[in-house]
């Protein structure tokens, strides 16, 4: 139902209220009717993935923050546990060029190594969705791109995460993914808070280029901190 309105923290079915937007309506995956289904799924995905311009144009801003939180970690679930598959795979080949001792070292840090991460993923997901929405809607009032509230951002990061599932793609997934998600940010930013592509460009991307700043920092740092405790290591003298 177009007008049907939603719990903001249960997702629970309230009392109807009109869309905010002209033309706006709930996802497939909110929809009464295909909710929670595995058609409303595959649909809210292709949507999202194929053709997001069209779809964070008429997704609806309110709504809720717990059906897109759901969408956020079943994709994001399915995505990264695939991811760790082929880490095993690719980690069982790169086993066989070790040492046998090598090798009885490195079996028992993957397969510590992967339960931690089975069991931290969702919640990492979740803290991450709203840490990532939080910092992106922070930026578009700075820059006074948010037409609309702090939900409106987080639905849009939250259907972005349907790019997760690239990483079920061997070797070139992760890569897919990376560079999917933001261009998904972008266009959904754009068109679900009505503001210009320049904006949001800006608060996607300003985030990221100063994490990889960041981080080749931290790494010349972490590199001119080895050569300096090279360099003062005392010269064996030759004999």
């Amino acid at each position: 139902m177009e007008n049907q309105a939603f719990c903001q923290f249960c997702g629970g079915k309230t009392t109807a209220a009109p869309s905010p937007g002209t033309g706006r309506r709930y996802t497939a995956w909110e929809e009464e009717g295909t909710q929670w289904s595995f058609g409303g799924l595959m649909t809210t995905l292709k949507e999202t993935l194929l053709s997001p311009s069209e779809f964070f144009k008429k997704m609806n801003v309110t709504g809720g923050l717990a059906n897109p939180m759901l969408y956020a970690l079943i994709t994001g679930m399915v995505g990264w546990m695939g991811y760790y598959f082929w880490e095993i795979i690719f980690h069982d080949t790169f086993l066989g060029y070790l040492p046998t001792k090598a090798q009885q070292g490195f079996d028992v840090f993957a397969e510590t190594g992967l339960a931690v991460k089975a069991i931290l993923t969702p919640f990492m997901l979740i803290i991450g969705l709203f840490i990532c929405s939080g910092i992106i809607h922070l930026l578009l009032l700075i820059v006074r791109g948010a037409k609309n509230g702090f939900e409106a951002t987080f639905r849009v990061v939250a259907y972005c995460s349907g790019a997760n599932l690239f990483l079920l793609i061997p070797l070139c997934g992760a890569f897919l993914s990376a560079i999917w998600t933001p261009v998904l940010a972008v266009i959904g930013l754009r068109d679900a808070h009505g503001t210009s592509g320049g904006k949001a460009a800006f608060v996607v991307l300003f985030p990221l280029v100063m994490c990889c700043a960041f981080v080749v920092l931290f790494s010349l740092l972490v590199l001119g901190t080895i050569a300096a405790s090279f360099g003062t290591m005392p010269q064996q003298p030759w004999k």
